[in-house]
């Protein structure tokens, strides 16, 4: 079983390597394609279900482990394994990289290349979420980042190319701050190694060990899109085409989370105290300014960017408390999350294509025709509030719940960030669903079979984990705990 790990990573890439020798000149062959890489993702998410029920069991600290020699040279070894923190961000990954692929039937031109660099994608995500090296880390970290970069200025919108360098530009200032962090962890080791679990036990100074964590925590933070570096996100988020969007705020931001959950406070819980008030004051902003930018957004596509944003304060405000209680609820969430923001993707670009438009004050009366897909955003917005019975209820609760005692100020100014999520959303569903209907919306149609497929798996799955949360938090309850007890020595 130990090569499950591996071949949940390496299986994408390799499909991508087989998909350079298929033709892509007729309907037909590109088509031979799509089911090829639909193939490839199914795979994927069958290897995560696998893994997932063997790793309910665990009983150490990571499940899966794999170490072969790589770099011995260096000190760099091909170190894999996953926790109840990582595995469900994995099975998130595998999830929505079969939607992304399913929704992907829209890409006409340069299909093989479009597919690659998907796949491509699902590599370096899951490379990043399973690596306890930290060169092989940052090495998945830069792999995922090209793709990106790619599938977005060449595959789309209007002002792909400024979202893609900006996206890129962005990338390349983390990935640097990331390295310096890792190169002095490992030239200040004893033994050099980048070895996660060996350098845990490395002593720093204080000062030192401060800046590795700002390193670190900056670096992560990028990435997750908080205020001020958020804006590269929503650019992109508007930009990209449905399914790059879809696991751009579905996953990849996510990312940014793990690193600050994994590394800032799995592994420097003390120095990370220590600009605790510094991460808490970015918390309640990046909630409160993407709430507010949300209310008096008019682009439904930068709409679901700020919300995604406003749910990652929240994360950072649970990782600034380090208790137990919210950290299950930011990885929760993250899930939660995850699943809402595909939901909210896939909605929005149903909306767009029937509406013709991305503003929000043109829709209207859309609910007469697209009945169907006004069921299924609402329940995406409900979810993204927190609604009970939801995925996102009982994350938000247990983050509310486990950052209070600590944060008595910041805490409820979060929350207020929340309600102006609600308030958005509600506007929204009012402003396109119900009122007047504009006369070129009289021939909406609505919902295709593939689209409400899509839309109905996710609104299950955020369902099912709204009333059956004990599947995911068992796991990550262990992991946290075992995670905040090794991080406080």
């Amino acid at each position: 079983m130990t090569f499950l790990l591996s071949s949940m990573v390496w299986v994408p890439a390799l499909a991508a390597i087989g998909l350079l020798f298929f033709p892509a000149r007729t309907d037909l062959q590109r088509q031979r394609i799509r089911s090829y890489t639909t193939g490839a993702a199914a795979l994927v998410l069958a290897l995560g279900v696998l893994m997932w029920y063997g790793f309910r069991d665990q009983s150490g600290t990571f499940a899966f482990e794999e170490t072969r020699q790589w770099l011995p040279a260096v000190g760099s070894s091909y170190h894999l394994g996953v926790d109840g923190i990582s595995m469900p961000l994995m099975l998130l990954s595998a999830f929505l990289f079969v939607f992304a692929v399913l929704s992907s039937g829209r890409v006409r031109e340069n299909t093989k290349e479009y597919f690659i660099l998907l796949l491509l994608l699902e590599t370096g995500i899951h490379g990043v979420l399973c690596s306890l090296d930290y060169l092989l880390f940052f090495l998945f970290w830069q792999m995922q980042a090209v793709p990106l970069f790619l599938l977005i200025a060449r595959f789309g919108g209007a002002r792909r190319i400024q979202a893609a360098w900006k996206l890129l530009a962005v990338e390349l200032a983390a990935s640097t701050l990331l390295l310096l962090a890792i190169l002095i962890l490992y030239f200040k080791a004893p033994t050099h190694t980048f070895d996660i679990v060996t350098l845990h036990d490395l002593s720093l100074p204080v000062a030192m060990a401060t800046l590795v964590t700002w390193l670190f925590f900056i670096g992560f933070a990028v990435k997750l899109a908080a205020f001020p570096f958020h804006t590269w996100f929503i650019d992109a988020q508007a930009e990209a085409s449905v399914p790059v969007a879809l696991i751009l705020g579905g996953v990849m931001v996510k990312l940014g989370a793990y690193g600050i959950i994994r590394v800032d406070v799995g592994e420097f819980q003390t120095a990370f105290h220590k600009i605790a008030g510094a991460v808490v004051v970015i918390a309640v902003v990046t909630v409160l300014w993407s709430a507010i930018a949300a209310l008096g957004q008019g682009d439904i596509r930068r709409l679901v960017g700020y919300v995604v944003v406003s749910h990652m304060g929240l994360v950072f405000l649970a990782a600034a408390s380090t208790a137990p209680v919210a950290v299950n609820g930011a990885v929760l969430l993250l899930v939660a999350d995850g699943l809402t923001a595909a939901l909210l993707v896939v909605m929005a670009a149903a909306i767009v294509e029937r509406s013709g438009t991305t503003s929000i004050a043109a829709m209207g009366g859309m609910a007469g025709r697209m009945g169907k897909g006004a069921v299924l955003w609402i329940v995406a917005a409900l979810a993204a509030i927190g609604f009970p019975g939801l995925a996102g209820f009982v994350a938000q609760f247990l983050i509310a719940v486990g950052t209070y005692p600590s944060h008595r100020i910041a805490t409820p100014l979060a929350l207020l960030g929340t309600l102006v999520i609600v308030g958005a959303m509600l506007v929204t569903v009012h402003r396109i669903f119900f009122g007047a209907m504009p006369e070129r919306h009289g021939r909406v149609r609505d919902l295709g079979t593939l689209e409400l497929a899509s839309g109905v798996g996710l609104a299950s799955l955020i369902v099912l984990l709204g009333l059956l949360p004990a599947i995911l938090m068992d796991s990550i309850n262990f992991s946290v705990i075992s995670l905040l007890s090794r991080g406080s020595g």
